[in-house]
């Protein structure tokens, strides 16, 4: 049974006005035993708007207070998510250098400032073009930026965002090439995916990424396997685990990680 979930958010993202405290006991009440939150640090959201960092520090302390709060209760995890791009690694390097970060999720939530929920991302391209933008953008942020997270988060969640393609699924073998090299990449360096259950809550019928990207990634070796909810409020804490272990056994894998100051224990379901 999936008793972590590595992917949530409180009152200290801009999206979220969710006390941490309230996350956690959500955590205790469905069962878990570990929880990560994972603010939003972004450098622009959603488009060219500067993000004032400033307060992370206090966000970081007040998470680390509640990890005494609640200890012996559930093992609470300082994490971020660090919305990167090609162009933002010293800046996120500076981050991760003044925190003490447990966990830290890689995610590409723009191109070059451009949020993907922004129609003109797929404008005059087809789904295809539009898709393989986003990865190659993706690809050219991991290898900028691969010592700054330790999974990569929700790899093909694009597939939320396009209103104008008549079927906006994203199928594995049409991005095949790009793919591969992402994956590849990932596994050379030491880095993981997350299974992110949110796809369900966007009604796209599956978590992030889709089987066959997960199924890729454990062929070409891949091991670390994080399970998030991308929970903004206390009742998705730990929403469509059910699912996300039923893609786990498809694929063969027994073991997702946990993370202390940012290393991987593997842990079996």
């Amino acid at each position: 049974m999936i008793k972590f979930d590595y992917h949530t958010h409180s009152k200290f993202s801009i999206d979220s006005n969710s006390e941490p405290s309230k996350m956690a006991q959500a955590a205790i009440n469905k069962g878990l035993t570990e929880i990560a939150i994972t603010d939003h640090t972004d450098f622009s959201y959603p488009e060219l708007v500067p993000i004032d960092n400033s307060g992370l520090a206090e966000n970081v302390r007040a998470v680390r207070d509640l990890q005494m709060e609640f200890a012996g209760r559930i093992d609470i995890k300082v994490g971020a998510e660090l919305g990167l791009r090609p162009d933002t690694t010293q800046a996120a390097a500076k981050i991760i250098s003044e925190h003490d970060f447990d966990f830290i999720i890689g995610s590409t939530h723009d191109y070059f400032g451009m949020g993907f929920h922004n129609q003109n991302f797929f404008a005059l391209k087809s789904k295809i073009e539009a898709y393989n933008i986003y990865f190659e953008n993706m690809l050219a942020t991991i290898a900028a930026n691969v010592d700054n997270f330790d999974v990569l988060g929700h790899m093909d969640y694009i597939e939320r965002y396009p209103r104008g393609y008549r079927n906006k699924t994203l199928k594995y073998r049409e991005h095949h090439e790009i793919i591969d090299k992402i994956l590849t990449t990932l596994v050379e360096k030491g880095k993981g995916i997350e299974i992110n259950t949110a796809g369900f809550a966007y009604g796209l019928g599956r978590a992030h990424p889709n089987i066959d990207i997960l199924r890729r990634y454990v062929q070409l070796g891949g091991e670390i396997i994080t399970i998030g909810s991308d929970a903004h409020f206390a009742d998705r804490v730990g929403q469509y685990f059910k699912e996300a272990q039923e893609m786990l056994a498809e694929v063969g894998i027994t073991h997702i990680a946990s993370f202390t100051k940012r290393k991987a224990t593997m842990v079996k379901i």
